[in-house]
Parts: C-alpha cells; structure tokens; sequence
C-alpha cells in the first residue's frame, strides 16, 4: 500500500523502484493531520525526521555525522538506526526537502553531504505543529492517569 507522506512526497515500499514517482511540488500545503496519522513505525519516523530537519539546518553533514546528532537530539525516545537515516534522508531527497552532493575526502572515501531546502523548512514547520499538538495530547493523558491513580 502506497500513500503519501509529510511533504508530499510518496512513501514506497521496501523493494519497490521509483517507477510512476511524481512528487506534489513545494507549493502543495502539508497536511498536517495527515501527518499526525499512523503507527509507532510513522510515529518513530516522525521523530527521525524531524530530528534530520533541526541537524540539517543547524549544518550540512553526511550520514554517520547526521545519525549521530540525530539520536542526541531524540534521546532515550528511539533508537536510530543509520539506516532508517539513510531511507529518510533518501525520501527526503527525492521529495525535494534536501540535497546531496559527493564531498572528497581527503584521508577516506567520498562521502555524501546533505543540505537542507526550503521546502524542508516548511516540512519542518509542519512537523512542529504535528509534534506539539502530539506532545499535549500526551501531557492530557498523563494528566487524566495520575488523577484516576489518586
């Protein structure tokens, strides 16, 4: 099953080519309460995802740089695994919200840096509100447990 995700851009599944891509382009509005949707795996992408946003702009960086920073930013919530990074950083290209170009290393092999676009700072943007309105309804919940313990 195939469906859209945050940005747009469409979700595939493992195996599956880039045969029929046809990402919405940049003017296309986030919705924000289709990103709200889905399991722990959309839950814990959602998280990564951001957490690859905040990286990016702060700075440019490659893969092993980006995964690392990702599960400082994250903390105890997931575990981030590098190659979820690379699949999102991968989606996340081929929607438009970054860029990749190969830098030469000077004492190791080329690496692929990843910037930031524009239309990744309104994913970003998007993903904020998604993650706030998340972040109350938790706090509501936690809330409403210890008054019923009490």
């Amino acid at each position: 099953m195939n469906r859209n995700g945050p940005g747009g851009y469409r979700r595939r599944r493992r195996g599956q080519g880039a045969a029929g891509w046809n990402p919405q382009g940049a003017e296309t509005p986030v919705d924000n309460a289709a990103l709200a949707r889905g399991g722990f795996g959309e839950q814990k992408r959602s998280l990564i995802e951001t957490a690859l946003l905040i990286a990016l702009i702060e700075e440019s960086g490659h893969g092993y740089a980006l995964t690392e920073r990702v599960q400082q930013l994250v903390g105890e919530q997931v575990y981030v695994d590098p190659g979820s990074v690379y699949r999102i950083l991968r989606l996340l290209e081929e929607g438009g919200m970054v860029s990749s170009a190969w830098e030469v290393g000077v004492a190791g092999p080329q690496r692929r840096t990843y910037t930031v676009e524009p239309s990744g700072h309104e994913l970003l943007r998007s993903w904020a509100g998604v993650l706030a309105d998340r972040g109350n309804a938790l706090l509501d919940l936690s809330r409403l447990a210890r008054e019923r313990l009490t």
